[in-house]
């Protein structure tokens, strides 16, 4: 695992409630409530809406760098994998990474949550990064327009699996990152079966 320095300077607090002295209490994780997300020509099913408590506990392990968090935010990861059906799958596809952003963090979210979460799986499927054709700005600045222009054609997928993928990302904003995820895998000849994310704050508006 990754060791944060902030993890390691200050005291381990909930990140939720501010208890001591674990990164979050057991009774502040909240449990996944899978739903079909509208919009998209393939499914598309988020665990989570970005909010409360799961929104602080992502922000502190992306944001904060907080990687004591990842564990119990695998846990539910490994959730949402078992209610989409995550054994029907030859492999699970994870974005390309951002440089900038893995620059900044030491470590990449999507790849790392659900490589931990596939750990514990009789079979666990094979976990495959896209890769990048160009250098993406940091979609966080971006709306949804300058988003779905930062990311087309920016992904390739260069190893092919030998069925259906699942695609899976931690948080959805506006679509465009699985969208591009998705026309890479099928522009590489893979079928996507599905697309699952951790949380989500879309709106088809």
């Amino acid at each position: 695992m990754h060791i944060s320095l902030l993890d390691i300077v200050f005291p381990a607090t909930c990140i939720v409630c501010g208890a001591k002295p674990k990164p979050i209490c057991p009774t502040c994780l909240p449990s996944a409530c899978v739903a079909e997300l509208p919009g998209f020509d393939f499914p598309v099913l988020a665990g989570f809406k970005h909010e409360g408590a799961i929104e602080k506990v992502i922000t502190g392990y992306k944001d904060q760098q907080l990687v004591s968090l990842e564990p119990p935010l695998a846990k539910l990861v490994a959730q949402v994998l078992h209610e989409v059906g995550v054994s029907r799958f030859s492999a699970i596809v994870t974005p390309a990474r951002n440089h900038l952003n893995y620059r900044k963090r030491g470590f990449d979210p999507a790849n790392s949550l659900v490589s931990r979460a596939v750990r514990g799986l009789a079979k666990p499927p094979k976990v495959i990064s896209l890769s990048s054709t160009r250098k993406l700005e940091d979609q966080r600045r971006l709306g949804r327009l300058e988003r779905a222009r930062n990311v087309s054609e920016s992904m390739k997928l260069d190893l092919k699996p030998s069925g259906p993928v699942l695609l899976f990302d931690d948080v959805l904003t506006t679509g465009s990152t699985i969208r591009e995820m998705s026309r890479a895998c099928r522009a590489a000849g893979v079928e996507v079966g599905a697309s699952c994310v951790l949380a989500e704050r879309f709106s088809i508006f």
